[in-house]
């Protein structure tokens, strides 16, 4: 099959619950591998699992329970935390850009190339439309779900090729990584 080297694609990534999802011991294992002090890590991880909730059902309390996992939204600790888990994925894309398994987009002659942006809860790729990218994007959200417990929603995640690429392309490109084509902005 024909590739041209001017055929990029853009991939929406939708994590599912991504505050709800983070493991904690991955959580842990961040903070160690980022070098923070240990009572640091501990006052963290104490905050995240000394949280009890109880439910109203009928207006009447139900007994409180412990969650095992997840960052809670609106607790001031929860972006920071965030971001620190997500620089995860953004370090296993970089790796993946420096060793060529992934091309990135450059936006001028001389630029570097971007491989992907994160804001807040959403990540966007960036890679060169080929099947090995393809697989090696589908490898890398893999990884990250098996370490961090996220999932990445295929449903409500989509991808924009650049123009000119054929339907049948897209579809080889789909076929490795299973999200939908959204056609044009």
């Amino acid at each position: 099959m024909f590739f041209s080297p001017s055929w990029y694609v853009g991939i929406k990534i939708d994590i599912a619950k991504a505050y709800d999802s983070f493991e904690w011991p991955f959580i842990q294992n961040v903070l160690q591998n980022m070098r923070y002090p240990p009572n640091i890590i501990k006052t963290i991880m104490l905050c995240l699992s000394s949280v009890t909730f109880s439910i109203l059902i009928n207006g009447s309390p139900t007994d409180s329970f412990q969650p095992k996992r997840g960052i809670r939204q609106g607790d001031p600790l929860s972006p920071y935390l965030f971001i620190i888990c997500a620089k995860v994925l953004s370090g296993m894309i970089d790796k993946n850009q420096k060793n060529g398994a992934i091309t990135g987009v450059a936006i001028a002659t001389k630029s570097p190339a971007i491989s992907h942006l994160l804001y807040a809860d959403d990540s966007i790729l960036f890679c060169r439309a080929k099947p090995e990218e393809a697989k090696a994007i589908m490898n890398i959200i893999m990884e990250y779900q098996k370490a961090s417990g996220q999932k990445v929603n295929m449903d409500k995640s989509e991808m924009i090729f650049s123009p000119n690429i054929s339907m049948e392309f897209k579809k080889v490109f789909q076929d490795i990584l299973p999200i939908k084509i959204r056609d044009s902005i």
